[in-house]
This record gives C-alpha cells, structure tokens and sequence, in this order.
C-alpha cells in the first residue's frame, strides 16, 4: 500500500476509534477499505484516492459481485464504509444516485422445532457442550454475548442472566430457565469446580481467553448432523429463532419477545409473526370458515 494511502486509511481507523465502535468492528471495517485500497493499486495504479471517479467505485461493486461473488446484502457494508471514508476522511460528500445501496431479497430464517432442538441437546454428552447450547436455546442469546459470560453474570435467584454491553451497546438481562440450572450445575461440578465469579464461564484454551464463537458452531453443527439434521441449514443463530419463535407459539406477546430478546426495535421481532403465521397460529383460512 502506497504511504499516502496508508495515511489514509490509518485516519479512517482513528475516526472509528473516535466514535467508540468496537474494536472487532473497527477491524471489520478497516478490512473493508483495505480491500478497496488494494483493489485500486492493482487495477489503478497511481490513481489518487481524492480523484476517483464514480464509474471506478461502480466497477469495485462490479468486481465485488463477480469475481468476489458477494451477495448484495454483504455488499451494502462495504458501501457503507465507502461513505464514510469520503465523508470523514476526504471530505467529500457521497452521492447515492452514482451509487446506491444495492437490493437484496430477505428469506425467512430456518428454524428447528421444539423437538428437534430437545434431540441435538440430548444427543450432547460433553457437559460444557451441552451447557453451552442449552444456553443459547433457552436464553435466546447471542453467542457473542454466550461467550463473554462470566461466572457471575449467571444470577440463579433471580433466574437471570446479565448481558454486559450486548450488540445494541446496553447492558440487559436475559432468561435463565429452571431447566437450564442443572445442567449448568454438572456442567461445573464435572469441568471446572475450581471456578471464580469473575472467571469467563466457557474459558478458552488458551489461558485467560473465553471459548470461540468458532468452537461452539462446530459442536452445534456436528450434533446437528449427528441427528440427521446436516441438510436443514441450521446454525447457532437458528438458536436464537427457535427461542423467539417456540414463545410466539406459546401466545406470548412481541413486546415480551422483544424484551427477551434484547431487540432494540420491534421492526427486528415482527419476523417472527410471518413465522408464525407459516406455523398456523396467528390466523385462520377462510376456507375453514363455517
């Protein structure tokens, strides 16, 4: 990278440092001008960033949607970042009739029922693993937010779980199940009795780390298909759906859901209507009509 844009790109980091993100973000972010960067030394070289044009941003999204082969919807983050370095860094305004933020299709996501999600728990005889996915399922957390628990942050009185500065940068409370107590009770009975309250309640291997997010997907995912649920498309985050969507079915209101959730907005808990709705619950065919 030549040393004027490497100026460049090391202002847009200060300025998403600035702006308290945090640091995973920041590395997501900086990774994505780096790409651009690259992608115009290769292709342009000696064009200064200050002086692209449109047509040259327009053919890095083409490149990112055929040679990269990017969806749309992974496209748009690079877009995003894109604009925010004309705007923080060149001091240049975007214009978004050049180049708009690109359409993508929203699917619906896939959900395992009640009975194939007790199966995969079931099937689990590890009692870390098994903690660690009954977590998940019966809290609805993030597994961001699974990993960086701390032993502490189980409140058992209070059948509580706290959420330290979870994705929406809020501390919350999420649900932690009677039935989910004992299992997290031989889960360290059996692997860790020598546990503090401020240690990481999944530990990592590596001495003072918490488990990855990475080490949990594999347990989940080879579980999966051990069940025989390999082609369901199901992935930790299925998790989270089952949680949300297994409440809705029960008639719990989207308000509770969102709450449980931790959504920031209730426009992120209305899928779970279309879900239930494909369930069968929320309405009835006029075809059924007497």
């Amino acid at each position: 990278m030549s040393p004027e844009n490497a100026i460049l790109l090391d202002k847009h980091k200060d300025i998403l440092s600035f702006r308290d993100l945090t640091p995973g973000t920041v590395a997501t972010y900086v990774s994505y001008m780096t790409s651009f960067i690259d992608w115009v030394e290769t292709n342009h070289p000696g064009l200064s960033l200050k002086e692209i044009s449109w047509g040259t941003i327009r053919e890095y999204i083409r490149y990112l949607k055929g040679p990269r082969n990017l969806a749309n919807r992974s496209i748009n983050p690079h877009l995003a970042q894109l604009h925010d370095f004309w705007y923080y860094v060149l001091h240049k305004e975007w214009d978004k009739r050049e180049v708009p933020y690109l359409k993508f299709d929203v699917h619906l996501p896939l959900v395992p029922t009640r009975e194939q999600v007790k199966t995969i728990i079931d099937s689990i005889e590890n009692p870390k693993h098994k903690a660690e996915i009954v977590l998940l399922y019966s809290s609805g957390i993030r597994i961001s937010e699974l990993i960086r628990l701390r032993c502490k942050d189980i409140r058992r009185a209070n059948h509580q779980i706290y959420v330290s500065t979870s994705k929406n940068r809020q501390d919350r409370y999420a649900i932690l199940a009677e039935n989910a107590i004992p299992v997290l009770i031989d889960y360290v009975k059996s692997s860790y009795r020598g546990a503090k309250p401020d240690d990481w309640l999944f530990p990592g291997q590596k001495v003072g780390s918490h488990i990855s997010d990475q080490s949990v997907y594999m347990t989940f995912v080879r579980q999966a298909a051990a069940c025989g649920y390999a082609d369901e498309g199901f992935n930790l985050h299925s998790l989270r759906h089952a949680f949300a969507l297994h409440l809705y079915d029960k008639g719990y209101d989207l308000m509770s859901i969102k709450e449980a959730l931790g959504h920031k907005s209730l426009n992120s808990t209305l899928v779970y209507v279309t879900l239930g709705i494909g369930n069968g619950r929320s309405v009835t065919s006029p075809y059924d009509f007497s």
